[in-house]
Formats: C-alpha cells, structure tokens, sequence
C-alpha cells in the first residue's frame, strides 16, 4: 500500500494555482495514469488550459466553477468532471479555497480518450 497525501507546502505554481504531481512521490510501480493535486485560493482562478489528455478532475475540497468551452457549471466536492482533449477550461474557487485531484492520461491511438 502507498499513499498520497495532499501537501500544501509542497505545491508549486502553474497554472495560476498551486500543483503537487504525483511524479515527486517515490512510487513502486509505474501507474497508468499522471495525477496531480490542484489548490485554487478562494476569490481566484486557474489560468485557462487546454491540453491533449483526458482529464478526470475530481473536487475534494470547496466549491468550484469550471468555464468549459465558455459555459459554466458549479461543482461540489465529492462531484468528477471529465473534460475531453483539447477542452479550454478555467476553475474558479469563490469564498473557499477548492482543492482538487486530477488524474490524467493520453487517449488511445484508436478510441477517442472520452467515458464508456
């Protein structure tokens, strides 16, 4: 068993928020995915991103807003969003911080990376 503990003094600055990629826990095994834990101050937000993976983003702490391709949902904790490939995103924290797992992974060559 391993774990991986959110460390909020370990996070560096990307994005406009703070990030702690599972890459600096030492790992016994590869995973199949790339992870990250995402910190968003209250009263700000991510700088918009869109990248070539899939992204499962799941809120942990706080409630966040996601701009997706210009429309916005609000999202409790405990709530997923799958953004797909190439999605232009922001998330916005409003009274509290909002803190976030996201786990994250290339597309198979033949499918198109979205949910089953």
């Amino acid at each position: 068993m391993q774990t991986f503990t959110l460390d909020e003094t370990q996070l560096s600055h990307e994005y406009g928020i703070g990030i702690g990629r599972w890459e600096r826990y030492e790992k016994t095994q590869r995973l199949p995915f790339d992870a990250m834990w995402c910190r968003i101050p209250a009263h700000s937000e991510s700088a918009q991103d869109n990248h070539p993976e899939v992204e499962l983003a799941i809120v942990v702490g706080g409630t966040a807003v996601f701009t997706v391709d210009g429309e916005d949902i609000t999202v409790e904790p405990g709530t997923a969003v799958l953004l797909s490939p190439g999605e232009r995103h922001v998330i916005k924290a409003a009274e509290d911080p909002v803190r976030i797992l996201s786990v994250y992974w290339l597309p198979a060559a033949s499918g198109s990376g979205e949910a089953r």
